[in-house]
């Protein structure tokens, strides 16, 4: 019996939620949590570098086993291994036990990109063919962003309700690590929901052989996008600056919880505040996402340019970010680095759709992914070098300089993008005179 198009956006939604809540529940003291059980910030760095690699290389490769071997099948494995990642976390005490967990991890995250997403689409065309896919896909965006929200401000409060565990990094079960146990336990009730309430036809047997298959196609297909993006000089500049994004990213993600902890004197007792900033953050960068709309407007759809300006800003706020003594300023200027990122989100990703052929268009974004989590790579290695053996705030100051001197990424491909506007503006003039 075919599902209503308000049965699967109910599903999807709840299963949306449920999966940024797992997500987000530990995120506030994560590496407060790795600190007490003796992870220093460069092996912090490591194990965060070496989880974005494993998406990476395996985000590709799995991109069209969900086709295969089914959408619903996929993401149960995926969740699967998330699962096992939050209790591999949970009994780590070496850096060994938690890079184990941070692969098994990245193995899940790169299983379940785009599973779920398909077969809500598809789930909804078969439904209603003319549906409004734009408005659907923004509500499933808004419950996610919800739901991060509410999930780290929760992890920053569960921790108060078991203040009588033994202190961090003595035991299994602190106060922090509650934080893992609740993710875990709703990963638990996310996998029976998606088993019991998502409907889908399997693909037939002979498709089975699609996870070779698959593979096997996907050097051919990287070769043909990476060939795409040298022959166009724009394509490389805008890869060149979402490797400096995911740079920059992965040092603020990375050490913003040991710094903050400093500045407030310690952790101990703390862990509400680490969940409002976190929260704050992920408030930050919808404020920023919805202000490129009209600031793109405003800047006559001069999207480089918009994206070069907020790129500045963001590493302007870092750099002063790491000249603060006070937790109120640092807080302040924590989220304004925030708004400074996400809005260059949509414009820089507008730039690159421009650019790319619809028929290479999901590897086109797949090497652009790729850049950004090579750039996250280097980051999470590098400035883990610099906070380790100098401090945090020297580390941000190299990530702000760095992520400055990009913006002229984006004037360039402003400056290209010049001689056509030129002539869409003179060809207009002309019919205007007529």
């Amino acid at each position: 019996m075919m599902r209503s198009v308000r049965q699967i956006k109910r599903t999807y939604y709840l299963a949306t939620a449920l999966f940024w809540l797992a997500v987000a529940l530990p995120l506030p003291l994560l590496v407060l949590i790795l600190q007490a059980r003796g992870i220093d910030l460069l092996q912090v760095g490591i194990i965060m570098g070496l989880y974005s690699l494993t998406i990476v290389v395996l985000e590709v490769p799995t991109g069209g086993l969900a086709d295969a071997i089914g959408r619903k099948t996929i993401t149960l494995v995926a969740y699967g291994f998330t699962l096992a990642s939050g209790f591999v976390l949970l009994l780590a005490f070496s850096f060994t036990g938690v890079l184990v967990a941070m692969i098994l991890n990245g193995i899940g995250r790169a299983l379940s990109s785009g599973a779920l997403d398909a077969w809500f689409v598809d789930s909804l065309q078969e439904a209603e063919p003319d549906i409004d896919l734009q408005s659907a896909l923004a509500q499933a965006g808004t419950v996610a962003l919800l739901a991060l929200g509410a999930g780290t401000l929760l992890g920053g409060f569960l921790p108060r309700l078991f203040s009588g565990l033994p202190t961090e990094g003595t035991a299994i079960l602190t106060p922090f690590s509650i934080t893992i146990v609740a993710s875990g336990l709703i990963n638990i009730l996310l996998i029976v929901f998606i088993a019991i309430s998502v409907k889908e036809k399997r693909p037939d047997a002979a498709e089975a052989g699609g996870w070779r298959s698959g593979i096997e196609q996907t050097p051919i297909i990287m070769q043909d996008a990476i060939n795409l993006s040298r022959r166009n000089p724009t394509l490389l500049l805008l890869l060149a600056a979402g490797m400096v994004g995911g740079f920059a990213l992965a040092g603020v993600e990375t050490f913003w919880q040991p710094l903050f902890a400093d500045l407030a004197g310690g952790s101990e007792g703390k862990s509400l505040l680490f969940g409002v900033i976190t929260a704050g953050s992920f408030l930050m960068g919808a404020l920023g996402n919805m202000a490129s709309i009209p600031l793109s407007k405003r800047m006559h759809k001069r999207y480089a340019l918009v994206a070069a300006l907020s790129r500045g800003g963001q590493g302007l706020f870092l750099i002063l970010l790491a000249l603060q003594s006070g937790v109120v300023p640092a807080l302040i200027l924590f989220w304004l680095v925030y708004v400074g990122m996400s809005v260059s989100n949509s414009p820089h990703q507008t730039l690159v759709n421009a650019e790319i052929p619809s028929a290479r268009r999901s590897s086109m974004l797949s090497v652009q992914s790729l850049a950004s989590y090579v750039g996250g790579f280097i980051g999470s290695v590098g400035l883990g070098y610099i906070a380790q053996h100098a401090s945090v705030n020297q580390a941000w100051i190299v990530a702000g300089l760095v992520t400055v001197v990009s913006l002229g990424l984006y004037l360039s491909v402003d400056r290209r993008q010049s001689p056509e506007r030129n002539l869409h503006e003179h060809e207009a003039s002309v019919l205007e005179s007529n």
